[in-house]
């Protein structure tokens, strides 16, 4: 169960790039329950409060479970552990979604460029790790580091994401 849920139901487990296709595999679960949510008229209020249950036990639980997952390997953050990719990228989506969901469903075009750009902006700061990131990533050696880096990189990756939206808006 804790190799599961550490690599995103084996997504972390890919041959190559198991980073990206872990936030990939995060990106695809947070719009089919968003869309499944907005089908089923589930209201914004409830929606992020699913989405922060989700993101706060998913980063307590990376937090613990993840060092001693990663001791088998040697390592503290093992490329296999992307649940710390699935946060970062889903906070990154679910708030810039917040400035965009009363036409988010009915504009491919819109679903289309926040979904790339999100994608795009969580995995370069998360790969590139510039600054306080990178600060995070190689001063804190135990299971919150392993998570904050990623969380950082998605709320970045979200404050630009929000400035774009309100700029173009």
């Amino acid at each position: 169960m804790r190799e599961l849920l550490l690599t995103f139901f084996f997504s972390g487990k890919a041959k190559k790039a198991p980073g990206t296709c872990g936030s990939l595999a995060a990106l695809l679960v947070w719009f089919f329950v968003t869309k499944y949510f907005f089908t089923a008229e589930i209201s914004l209020t409830n929606q992020n409060i699913f989405w922060g249950i989700f993101l706060i036990l998913s980063f307590i639980y990376g937090v613990i479970a993840s060092p001693n997952y990663a001791k088998q390997f040697g390592q503290i953050d093992h490329q296999s552990i992307v649940l710390d990719e699935v946060v970062g990228q889903i906070f990154a989506l679910q708030a810039t979604f917040l400035l965009l969901h009363e036409n988010y469903f009915s504009q491919n075009k819109i679903i289309a460029v926040h979904l790339i750009f999100c994608f795009a902006a969580f995995r370069f700061f998360d790969i590139k790790k510039p600054s306080f990131i990178g600060y995070i990533d190689r001063n804190f050696k135990n299971g919150l580091g392993v998570m904050l880096d990623d969380l950082v990189s998605g709320a970045v990756a979200a404050v630009i994401g929000a400035i774009i939206i309100v700029v173009l808006s």
